[in-house]
């Protein structure tokens, strides 16, 4: 499957996703408008890992297009990250060319945001299958650092536990990503063995080894250290200019009320913002408890697509 010479061919214009095209995602993606968390333009850099995983960027007229190539032993296909930017029977035929060539019978949208479900059925009609995949979690970002009431008595509760550690919240670093790929490191041995399809930390181990390659106002980093030992990170940015990701946070195990804290932190640190996605709870329960903790203002739908 030689997809270089397949984009060539076909498109005005072609390149494998790498951390230096954020701004052209980012001028891109500021024309559609979405709130979902996968249009946080440093976790599509940072998922796209070739040669297993590359993500394309294409071009064909005046619309873009986000492919995903999975190249292994089971699989080797294509697919779109999201859909198109313009939404036209151009588009249509364009894919269908793709189709065509790789001898592939269907083709998925990974995330399709809610805003965009109509638009595909008004193009693909019958030919189209569209289902919900999962729903993210957005919060007011002071309403969650303000911590007022008492429907968040027991985090307050855990934040001052670990509060009396005197631990130290800071801006991460180049020379900080070993200790934090070791938090990482940490982290998977223990969540892997509950959840072997949790498969983010490709994603965020990208995201730290391409710190110090980030604008600081597309991906914000910090660390957290108790006992001059980092204990915990996080990462956040914008989706656009009132919405923002939640894109990563990690601690070690076995600090009670560690997690609660970073969070609280990193949402203080996104109170300019007026919404925050923090992504799904993957239908893992605990994860679905410890994240309706923080009381979400609203659940945003999203959905995959297979045409």
């Amino acid at each position: 499957m030689n997809l270089r010479k397949l984009f060539q061919n076909i498109s005005d214009s072609h390149k494998v996703l790498t951390v230096f095209d954020i701004a052209s995602l980012k001028e891109i993606f500021s024309k559609t408008g979405r709130n979902s968390w996968v249009y946080f333009a440093p976790y599509l850099a940072c998922y796209s890992l070739p040669p297993g995983r590359p993500l394309y960027l294409t071009r064909k007229g005046d619309s873009f297009f986000l492919f995903q190539h999975i190249n292994g032993k089971n699989s080797n296909r294509i697919d779109l990250v999201i859909p198109p930017s313009i939404l036209t029977s151009d588009t249509k035929t364009y894919l269908s060319r793709i189709k065509e060539s790789l001898d592939q019978s269907e083709m998925r949208i990974l995330w399709v945001d809610s805003s965009d479900v109509v638009h595909l059925r008004n193009i693909y009609g019958d030919n189209i299958h569209i289902e919900k995949r999962e729903n993210e979690y957005i919060y007011d970002p002071n309403l969650v650092f303000n911590l007022e009431g008492g429907m968040f008595r027991d985090i307050r509760k855990k934040i001052n536990r670990v509060t009396r550690k005197a631990p130290i919240f800071f801006q991460l670093e180049k020379n900080d990503v070993p200790a934090a790929l070791e938090v990482l490191g940490k982290w998977r041995s223990v969540q892997g063995k509950k959840n072997k399809f949790l498969l983010d930390w490709g994603y965020t181990r990208a995201a730290l080894n391409s710190i110090g390659d980030f604008d600081t106002e597309d991906l914000m980093a910090w660390g957290l250290e108790i006992e001059k030992k980092m204990v915990g990170f996080s990462m956040a940015g914008p989706i656009n200019q009132n919405t923002a990701c939640f894109y990563v946070a990690k601690t070690v195990i076995g600090i009670n009320g560690l997690s609660e804290y970073l969070r609280w932190k990193t949402f203080g640190k996104l109170r300019n913002y007026k919404l925050v996605n923090d992504a799904s709870d993957l239908n893992i329960d605990g994860l679905k408890q410890y994240k309706r903790k923080f009381r979400p203002l609203a659940m945003n739908p999203v959905y995959t697509a297979t045409i």
